[in-house]
């Protein structure tokens, strides 16, 4: 008569008992695995989901300065017309004041063959028969408050005429050069003051 034993067995080996711990040991890093994995899945399931998020704001951003570039470029176009508005609306009052004055000074002196006020600067070529008359004039102009750094650019003796021949220029007070295009006040040859005796 056969009987079956289904008590433990406590006369198991040190192998069997090895193999089992081995057994348990490998379920527990196949689970850890595969729980790291399914978490490793999620975080790049998430960061994709992010990467499209910010491809489509980027092109609702780019939509939006597509949009609004023609009036950026319309807003800066006025900008830069109100400085130079503001920049001819200061040299308005000033340079007739210094065409008038440099006229003046010269006046009964020297024979001004050319007279430009710009921005920023002063242009005069000068004709005299008299060195000391050339030389009052420009000891006029270096005392003028409306002028300064007083360059004499070009001196010319012409016997043939018995004249001197000066051109000068000057920079006007407290106003920096730019690179804007002048707006200058200048007499036409044959016109005004040009080629005529003061």
């Amino acid at each position: 008569m056969h009987s079956i034993n289904l008590l433990p067995n406590k006369g198991e080996s040190l192998f069997t008992q090895f193999l089992s711990w081995g057994l348990s040991i490998g379920r527990l890093l196949i689970i850890l695995t595969e729980t790291v994995a399914l978490g490793t899945f999620l975080y790049r399931f998430s960061l994709d989901m992010r990467i499209v998020d910010l491809h489509d704001e980027i092109k609702i951003q780019s939509f939006i300065v597509r949009n609004f570039a023609a009036s950026e470029e319309k807003f800066r176009n006025v900008q830069e017309r109100i400085a130079l508005a503001r920049l001819y609306s200061e040299q308005s009052d000033v340079t007739p004041t210094v065409f008038q004055g440099i006229t003046d000074m010269g006046r009964g002196k020297v024979t001004f063959k050319d007279l430009a006020v710009g921005n920023d600067r002063v242009k005069i070529e000068i004709e005299s028969p008299s060195s000391s008359k050339l030389r009052q004039f420009v000891d006029q102009l270096s005392a003028y408050p409306e002028l300064t750094e007083i360059s004499i650019d070009k001196v010319e003796n012409k016997p043939a005429n018995a004249v001197i021949a000066v051109t000068i220029t000057a920079l006007l007070t407290d106003i920096q050069p730019t690179q804007e295009p002048q707006a200058s006040v200048r007499q036409i040859p044959g016109q005004g003051i040009q080629n005529t005796e003061l």
